[in-house]
């Protein structure tokens, strides 16, 4: 549009508008089937022009539903909001989909508020950032409304993402269960080039009485090498039973680890959710 009309500089997008559904009021009637390949070059303009002023601001897609989380903005943008529903269970199953198409340094995934403004679900924070963690970590929080536990949690969670950035953003990325496959969990797992590197991740998606949950085995590691253990963001009153210990990878890919199906933690403080992220280390 600012290629035809050089006298706008500046143009307000809404992605709401109609304008985008039945035409243009302003175009003639045989230019109207262009009107969406204009709009895009006029967009494309905008953003070489902020871009060109502003190289080094982070600048997110976001159009509540305009069609922005698509390959051919990331030029411009440095990630884009996933949806809209924050509620970390669902994010699970969204974010999944999404790593088909999109790498997790794009993928915006956030940390957000309980009860979820969407769903109401009440999650615990920990679940939360476990969820938030394997993508491109941010923060959807009112630090009024938390407690001192919770600012604690988050803050031990921000720490850990930024030893843990480098793997998940530029490594190579393995699923290992589905949230689809209905197996009661989700988990996944990030792997650097050089395989020195590896975040594991572990969701538990539903709970039962008497549950029996796979074993999960884990992929992308070099079966000769030896990797220690180290669990993230960390609630358990006492760690794990393989917390430092070593195991080599050809162990790992095809016997795992037992991850216990609850967290251990005083009484009050238990609810029905499980979620785990262990570093991988090689020696």
């Amino acid at each position: 549009l600012m290629r035809k009309y050089p006298e706008i500089d500046y143009i307000k997008w809404d992605a709401n508008a109609p304008i985008m559904d039945h035409g243009s009021q302003y175009l003639t009637a045989d230019n109207q089937s262009h009107l969406y390949i204009d709009y895009h070059k006029g967009f494309e303009t905008v953003l070489n022009r902020i871009r060109k002023a502003h190289p080094d601001v982070t600048i997110q897609a976001c159009a509540s539903g305009g069609g922005r989380a698509n390959w051919g903005v990331l030029p411009w943008f440095d990630e884009f909001w996933t949806s809209d529903n924050n509620d970390a269970l669902q994010r699970i199953y969204m974010q999944w989909g999404t790593s088909y198409f999109f790498p997790a340094i794009a993928m915006g995934s956030h940390i957000s508020a309980s009860p979820n403004h969407q769903t109401f679900r009440r999650i615990p924070v920990k679940f939360r950032a476990d969820v938030a963690m394997s993508g491109r970590l941010g923060l959807e929080l009112q630090p009024k409304n938390m407690t001192d536990e919770e600012k604690a949690i988050v803050k031990n969670a921000i720490s850990d993402y930024k030893t843990i950035r480098p793997i998940v953003q530029f490594g190579d990325i393995y699923r290992l269960v589905s949230p689809y496959d209905g197996k009661g969990i989700a988990s996944l797992m990030y792997v650097n080039p050089d395989k020195n590197d590896a975040v594991f991740y572990w969701w538990k998606t539903e709970t039962f009485m008497n549950q029996q949950l796979p074993r999960v085995v884990m992929a992308g590691l070099d079966p000769d090498k030896t990797y220690t253990v180290h669990e993230l963001n960390r609630i358990d009153n006492e760690p794990l039973s393989f917390e430092g210990k070593s195991f080599t990878g050809r162990y790992l890919m095809s016997n795992g680890l037992e991850i216990p199906l609850t967290h251990k933690v005083d009484y009050h403080k238990n609810t029905d959710y499980a979620s785990r992220i262990l570093r991988l280390t090689a020696k």
